[in-house]
């Protein structure tokens, strides 16, 4: 699993380099919120765990990882996605926003246990 990890942080970090751009260039900063979530949480968290994963490898054979894998990249995208329609003035995003946080946080939530269990 750490090599999927990996690859998606990389797509994280190009697409919020791209949005960096975007906003950049604009000159409208309202989406800096998305951009900083897209680099904290895809790229710079997921890294990080794609390390983790290649460096104690017993961790990332466990359905824990790809559960986690899995929560984390359906709730990220999610989430910015609703940041960026409430920024825009979407109606009723919220309950998209609250289910964005839940999905990444039982992630995590499983990244931990899985990190505990498997380094008793």
């Amino acid at each position: 699993m750490g090599k999927q990890f990996i690859k998606i942080a990389a797509v994280y970090f190009a697409l919020g380099a791209l949005l960096n751009m975007i906003i950049g260039v604009s000159g409208d900063y309202s989406l800096s919120s998305v951009q900083s979530h897209i680099h904290l949480l895809g790229w710079t968290a997921l890294g990080i765990i794609g390390l983790v994963y290649i460096a104690l490898p017993a961790l990332s054979v466990t359905a824990l990882a790809r559960a986690h894998f899995w929560l984390h990249n359906i709730g990220l995208p999610l989430l910015v996605l609703a940041i960026a329609g409430k920024t825009y003035g979407v109606p009723d995003i919220g309950i998209l926003i609250i289910i964005g946080w839940v999905l990444l946080a039982a992630g995590v939530v499983l990244f931990m246990v899985n990190v505990w269990d498997k380094l008793r």
